[in-house]
């Protein structure tokens, strides 16, 4: 199996998509995974990402609150996703993410309630999903980020009672490095749910740049038999991590960072079948 390499065209901020596919292109990845805006034409997305060699890995949504206790709120969230779907399926994109609302840390104060209306949302959206046979990933945020879904096995209790063969859980090494006590428990428990691997350090900068156990989460996928993509998410260094662009170059930081990375992956995937090959 040929392992698939990918980064997060949302790194790159306002760029236009030429400019994030040609960067792409230049760093030597498979593909990205693609900003869900609905405003852009999805047919003319995937004709210049096909003119860069590039696969759309995965859709990443708009910040939109699937579970707020305002009804007229949420079901705005639904119908995105519902929409986001029709969109993805024109791309060609194989799966969509869901995730919590990005910079909501607390809930509505009945958490039972909370998480029954994101049950809910998510049946709702995979239902659709199923119908036109995308997969789904939930993404494991953490809690300065989002307060539902911040371990893998609150993401499997969400997959199990949403009841659905499409959804499966998207782990991110920077977001396990902050909640999991074992990112590689967190890994192996997720097993054949795992449908989409994030991979950055510690401090969401390139391989090498933190603490993170990054070399040995690796090997973990391979002992799962993980075929899903590797897609890197980092960011340049600098104030409000949820604002690409920072002071200085922030895109000569960020571009070093996903040229250095790959360089890192390739290099572990071989040493890694070599050992495999030869205990």
């Amino acid at each position: 199996m040929k392992r698939e390499y990918g980064l997060c065209f949302w790194t790159f901020g306002n760029l236009s998509f030429e400019q994030k596919c040609r960067l792409a292109s230049e760093i030597g990845v498979d593909g990205a995974e693609v900003e869900g805006d609905l405003s852009a034409d999805p047919k003319r997305l995937a004709q210049v990402l096909a003119e860069h060699r590039l696969k759309v890995l995965s859709v990443t949504p708009e910040n939109v609150d699937l579970s707020s206790a305002v009804e007229e709120v949420r079901s705005a969230a639904t119908a995105y996703f519902l929409d986001l779907l029709d969109w993805a399926e024109e791309l060609g994109a194989p799966r969509i993410c869901l995730h919590g609302d990005v910079g909501k840390v607390r809930g509505s104060g009945d958490e039972k309630e909370d998480w029954k209306l994101l049950v809910k949302s998510a049946q709702h959206i995979l239902k659709k999903a199923e119908s036109l046979h995308i997969q789904v990933v939930f993404e494991v945020l953490n809690r300065y980020e989002n307060y539902q879904v911040v371990t893998g096995e609150e993401a499997l209790r969400l997959i199990r009672e949403v009841g659905s063969p499409k959804l499966d859980v998207l782990l991110d090494s920077y977001h396990m490095n902050i909640e999991e006590p074992d990112p590689i428990k967190a890994i192996k428990t997720a097993g054949e749910k795992l449908g989409v691997y994030h991979i950055a350090d510690s401090n969401r900068q390139a391989i090498g740049n933190g603490h993170a156990n990054l070399k040995e989460q690796l090997y973990a996928l391979d002992e799962i038999g993980y075929e899903g993509p590797i897609i890197m998410e980092m960011c340049a260094p600098g104030p409000d991590p949820f604002n690409p662009i920072k002071p200085g170059n922030c895109l000569g930081a960020l571009t070093g960072y996903y040229k250095s990375s790959i360089e890192t992956l390739k290099s572990w995937e071989q040493t890694h079948k070599e050992i495999t090959k030869h205990p």
